[in-house]
């Protein structure tokens, strides 16, 4: 290896990949559509771009040595290969049967390599972002991660924490961790919660701010976690919550994931909703989704919402809990039984209407006696399946827009359309994906100006038509879809939003409507 390459990798680390990943994604794209095409120059610039960019990430060198395979001398793709084995790759059946490896099989040093990779499987890995240790902490006492614990997750954007814990599993929340990221600002008292365990991150991690703001972290534990936080006090203001469904729209992959491996976060709405004071703009969200708790308020207001997630945590019974937990289903159930339990919501009838699904959850707006009873007398098999949207499809436009895309994002279980064809009159459909003996139902949720008409075509298609001429800035329309078994509840909301735009509005969004670049003299 170079002095250059050498350097690079010594001072890379862990912190150093989220950075990264957007490029990452971009070199994967490109290495793909060269693999397609067959292109074995570009396939081998694009790898050794993706090695210059991660060193010592082993899927860039093992790209590499598949690249190399095609070149006359097999040497540097035998070390490419061998490289990317040290790194992590450990897979001898995928080299093997790898088709652009097949002209190496040959050579001696590829069966020699094959060998090693099946050796090496049961060995420590001592370079590279997968060198990692896990942390072992006590359930309910406090735990700080540093870059030794923390592997990068490519396919998500987030880190992957290696965290065991050890002990006796006393009190209601044990097994469950807790995570603060807004610096401590709006902190939970542990305390409270017997069982409960506190996660950070060490000084390093803290420095680098891997603790603020979106969520980052995967875990092999439920997570339930906090950041009071908004961006105010710029031209572009607006809540963690409004950031993520537009700005930063591309990370709600990565909240996705969040949302079905059981980690229920909660933010406040800061000032995006403000019916009442004096300088308020009303509701300006333009969208909903069900990947996080968002509390109306400001600091401290998602206090109350994140404490009633984790009494919802240590109510439920134990084996109920496991059951969910292994389905990945504990932050929909949480979402679920919060809903049901605002007040004013009294039956299963009201859960499918506006009451139960405001944009953000009122200050103290919880029957925390119906909560804890829901929660307790839910079993094993009653938690209900996610509802997952397959399509959004509009109708044909006589008025087609132009330029900027009507689709803010289209992820599994929250869709938003920004309406930007001039036609008053839109319908679409929304399908749900067929799943057997899973019953679906739709329902208008937010409609303060009776813009939408929902008609059900069949179990899991509906038909939505809208009148553009209803909606405002501050008047969307959410069409919630809700999914239920035999023996089950209807559960978690997924929703489709329809919106407008205003580029005068003062928090009109840079993405959704960017300003018009001057015209030369």
């Amino acid at each position: 290896m170079s002095a250059v390459g050498c350097l690079v990798l010594a001072v890379l680390t862990i912190w150093d990949y989220p950075a990264r990943q957007p490029q990452h994604e971009r070199l994967s794209r490109e290495f793909i559509a060269a693999v397609r095409e067959g292109d074995t120059k570009k396939m081998l610039g694009t790898c050794r771009d993706g090695v210059a960019l991660l060193p010592d990430d082993p899927t860039w060198h093992y790209n590499l040595a598949c690249s190399l395979a095609w070149m006359k001398d097999p040497e540097p793709a035998f070390d490419a290969l061998e490289e990317a084995i040290d790194l992590g790759f450990r897979k001898p059946e995928v080299i093997a049967a790898d088709r652009d490896l097949q002209r190496l099989a040959r050579y001696p040093r590829f069966k020699e390599l094959v060998a090693y990779a099946e050796e090496q499987q049961s060995r420590p890995i001592l370079t590279g972002p997968l060198a990692t240790l896990p942390m072992e902490c006590a359930y309910g006492e406090s735990v700080a991660l540093g870059a030794q614990n923390l592997n990068w997750d490519f396919d998500h954007g987030c880190f992957l924490a290696q965290l065991v814990l050890t002990g006796a599993r006393t009190g209601g929340n044990a097994g469950d961790l807790y995570m603060n990221r807004d610096g401590r600002h709006s902190m939970l008292a542990v305390t409270n919660w017997p069982g409960l365990t506190q996660v950070s991150l060490d000084g390093e991690g803290r420095a680098r701010q891997a603790d603020l703001d979106f969520p980052n972290i995967a875990f092999p534990y439920p997570v339930f976690g906090n950041a009071s936080r908004g961006m105010r006090g710029t031209p572009y203001w607006r809540s963690l919550p409004r950031a993520l469904m537009t700005a930063q729209a591309s990370y709600l992959r990565t909240m996705v994931h969040f949302y079905t491996t059981n980690q229920i976060w909660v933010f406040p709405s800061v000032d995006d909703y403000d019916l009442t004071s004096t300088n308020g703009y009303g509701d300006v969200f333009l969208s909903v989704a069900p990947y996080w708790l968002c509390s109306q308020g400001v600091s401290w207001s998602d206090q109350y919402y994140l404490k009633a997630a984790l009494e919802v945590s240590r109510s439920l019974p134990p084996a109920t809990k496991q059951s969910i937990v292994a389905r990945g289903l504990l932050a929909p159930t949480v979402q679920t039984l919060i809903r049901k339990s605002l007040k004013g919501v009294k039956s299963e009838a009201d859960y499918l209407t506006a009451k139960a699904h405001p944009t953000c959850l009122p200050p103290n707006g919880l029957d925390l006696a119906r909560l804890k009873k829901l929660a307790a007398a839910l079993k094993p098999l009653e938690a209900p399946p996610l509802a997952r949207l397959v399509a959004v499809e509009s109708a044909p436009v006589l008025e087609p827009a132009t330029g900027l895309p009507e689709i803010t994002y289209a992820t599994p279980f929250a869709w938003a359309w920004v309406l930007r064809a001039a036609d008053t009159y839109r319908s679409f459909t929304i399908r749900a994906q067929p799943l057997g003996a899973v019953e679906y139902t739709f329902a208008v949720v937010h409609d303060e100006h009776g813009a939408a008409k929902l008609e059900q075509l069949r179990g899991d298609c509906a038909k939505v038509a809208i009148d553009r001429s209803k909606l405002t800035t501050t008047n969307r329309v959410d069409v919630a879809v809700f999914a239920r078994l035999p023996g089950t509840d209807w559960g978690a909301p997924s929703y489709v939003s329809f919106a407008v735009v205003d580029p005068a509005a003062c928090y009109s969004d840079p993405v959704l409507t960017p300003p018009e670049e001057p015209v030369a003299e």
